[in-house]
């Protein structure tokens, strides 16, 4: 083995040295650029050479696509986003796929909705050429991001490296093979490695001859460890994803007893969708044998058909099994190299763009700033290598405990309740679990300070809150006996902030001004798949004796005058037991917009009840409930002590249980019905060929 020379001091980059970069995906990418624009800075001039072994999709274009794919889930987290802009590397609207509004976490007790800030990002891409049934032009992600590194200097060499050693002048030597067959050596005074993990999809990276070459060249290098993923894409149409997932990303937390999935990601990309998955039943799958059937019992999961419909019927696009790393290399560097990207590590289960972004801008500073030789990248880029695995440490803990609170249906259940609560009575910047469930989903953070959030006092607090409200909420589902049973677990919460908003409408579908501050007020809203006319047959349910929602065990609920939805009906509330009673009378209706029921006064003053259903963006339905009304107050002692002591009978939160399950009720039903009553989508069937083959 041939080492580099000895010299006093550290080795410096010359002037008009050569740079190698292995590998034209966004971490060599990223290398180049922040290289050339530093050396540009410095006034020094390099010879960046790129090594990419895929050639491009068309010679004379002037767009730097090129072949094949990249083998990743494709979303651009806020955090890289902000890197982005800041680094002048906007990318083009023709490159986007999808823009993001909420990131749903779909845990096995509810989904937690989370609103993408303002202020922030979020946005798909496709990263290489596939699938190949896209249309128009093919732009993608590492073509964007290898055009830039031309623009700022670099040159493309299109080839495959095959191995690394040092000539005998000290300096690395790569041979490589281009396009033509020929092997060549290309000599350089610095190589950055940036091939990623998937060369070969599927295959253990560290059995590569690059791998095997540096190996030789550093006896303490060790590449770190990866796990199997499945990724695959379905062809859906762009009007299927826009009316279930509009500008919304999913990460699903869970499988089933018989699919064991960790963590899923549902991408939509025009009009495809991207699946992205990890889990133990893909670990100890035999890839591709098992890659059919995964993808078929996966698209059967009752929360996927509840959020995707019909999606099984859907044409696979093309699918691969690549790796992803889960810990980092052992020294990734040695004299005049260093490796950059998932290579050497990656962000756990989360953004490795942001990863390869991060490696590959701190060795450029370092190749400046320290040097080139062992030690100096040792001192430099071997700070964000030590950041990188004491991180992802932290990440298993930060993982770890998710899976406990989205998988298991008692924690699930308390996290969901310290979350909603958090959302009707805190302030937006007030939220700490809420700011925790947003760092989880969308990597905008370290998991060290995702860890140290996790334990904070005002998360703690949140979460014994939430586990009271349950215990509470539970006690009373048993005392009314609502039984969830296969019923779908929807959020129904609507956020302090929204609150005025959602009573305007209201008050705007009706023509007349709602109170303004009534001594009980709550407000509930769901989003149904399905129209005004179903949601509204659905209501008109309300006080039947065959009605599924709102079939309480302590109370009766009955229609005694008038017909269903018809001004004039009467649905009266009775407690058996005491013989306590009280009368709603539909007394106004807006077509099929809104219901709307007064209360008798002889237990409360004002009281109104309100149905509202209007269109969502994705051309679905959103039923709202207002309920709202004054407290008797009694005249003299006597009289304010009695209707102070009735009011406890009937306790405020016991609202949000029986409206809550009712609501996720109607959802269902109404749901039910028309996925029933619609033709069936042209969504095509899954290829019987190989899916896995597709994209290798």
């Amino acid at each position: 083995m041939r080492r580099a020379p000895s010299r006093g001091g550290s080795l410096q980059l010359q002037h008009n040295d050569c740079v190698a970069i292995v590998g034209g995906g966004p971490a060599g990418s990223f290398f180049a650029i922040q290289l050339l624009r530093e050396a540009r800075r410095l006034n020094r001039h390099l010879d960046v050479v790129i090594v990419e072994k895929r050639g491009p999709i068309d010679i004379d274009s002037a767009t730097l696509q090129c072949r094949g794919c990249s083998f990743c889930a494709g979303g651009i987290s806020p955090r890289l986003h902000q890197i982005l802009e800041e680094q002048r590397l906007s990318v083009p609207d023709e490159i986007v796929q999808g823009r993001f509004d909420y990131v749903w976490i779909q845990g096995q007790w509810k989904n937690f909705r989370l609103q993408v800030p303002k202020d922030m990002r979020m946005y798909s891409v496709f990263r290489g050429s596939l699938p190949g049934r896209r249309d128009g032009n093919p732009a993608g992600f590492d073509g964007f991001l290898l055009g830039e590194a031309v623009k700022a200097g670099a040159r493309i060499l299109y080839a495959k490296a095959d191995g690394i050693s040092y000539g005998d002048s000290g300096h690395p030597r790569l041979t490589v093979t281009v396009e033509s067959g020929e092997s060549i050596p290309l000599d350089a005074g610095f190589v950055a490695i940036a091939t990623g993990i998937n060369a070969h999809c599927g295959h253990d990276y560290r059995d590569e001859s690059l791998i095997a070459s540096i190996e030789r060249m550093n006896p303490e290098f060790s590449p770190g460890k990866s796990r199997r993923a499945l990724i695959f894409e379905l062809d859906v149409g762009e009007a299927y994803l826009e009316s279930h997932l509009q500008r919304e990303v999913y990460f699903i937390e869970y499988g089933s007893k018989h699919l064991a999935l960790e963590h899923t990601a549902l991408v939509p990309k025009g009009r495809f969708l991207t699946v992205a998955m990890l889990g133990k039943c893909i670990d100890e799958a035999v890839l591709p044998r098992d890659s059919r059937q995964i993808v078929h019992d996966f698209l059967k999961l009752p929360q996927i058909e509840r959020i995707l419909p019909g999606i099984e019927d859907a044409r696979l696009a093309c699918a691969c099994a690549p790796r992803m790393t889960v810990t980092t290399a052992k020294s990734p560097y040695g004299d005049r190299f260093a490796i950059i990207g998932d290579a050497v590590g990656s962000r756990l289960n989360k953004d490795g763009l942001y990863s390869a972004y991060v490696t590959a801008t701190r060795l450029a500073e370092t190749v400046f700033q320290d040097g080139i030789d062992r030690q100096s990248l040792a001192r430099g880029y071997g700070r964000v290598i030590h950041w990188l695995a004491v991180d992802n440490r932290f990440g298993h803990i930060v993982f770890a405990l998710s899976r406990v609170a989205f998988t298991t249906p008692v924690v699930g259940r308390i996290t969901y309740q310290a979350y909603a609560t958090e959302c009707k009575v805190r302030d937006q910047d007030s939220r700490p679990l809420s700011a925790v469930l947003w760092k989880i989903a969308s990597g905008t953070a370290d998991y060290r300070e995702v860890l140290r959030e996790m334990c904070s006092f005002g998360v703690v607090k949140s979460i014994l809150v939430g586990a009271g409200v349950t215990m509470r909420n539970v006690a009373f589902e048993a005392l009314f006996g609502l039984k969830w049973g296969e019923y779908g677990r929807y959020p129904t919460v609507v956020l302090k902030e929204k609150r005025e908003t959602v009573k305007e409408r209201i008050a705007l579908s009706l023509g007349m001004e709602l109170y303004s501050a009534p001594d009980f007020e709550r407000m509930y809203v769901i989003k149904i798949r399905g129209s005004a006319q179903e949601i509204m047959d659905e209501l008109a349910k309300f006080g039947h004796l065959d009605a599924p929602f709102l079939d309480l065990r302590c109370v009766e609920v009955r229609r005694i005058e008038g017909e269903s939805n018809e001004v004039g009906s009467v649905i009266r509330y009775r407690l058996p037991l005491v013989g306590i009673g009280a009368d709603l009378r539909l007394t106004r209706r807006v077509g099929l917009d809104t219901l709307m029921y007064e209360l008798d006064g002889r237990l409360n003053d004002n009281g109104k009840l309100i149905f509202n259903i209007g269109p969502t963006k994705d051309g679905n339905s959103r039923l709202s409930i207002y309920a709202a009304f004054d407290y008797k107050k009694g005249k003299g002692l006597a009289g304010k002590l009695l209707w102070g002591s009735a009011s406890l009978f009937f306790p405020e939160f016991v609202h949000d249980v029986a409206w809550n399950h009712a609501l996720c009720t109607i959802k269902e039903e109404v749901e039910r019905k028309h996925a029933s009553v619609q033709p069936a989508r042209p969504l095509g069937q899954i290829s019987s060929q190989n899916p896995v083959t597709a994209r290798q």
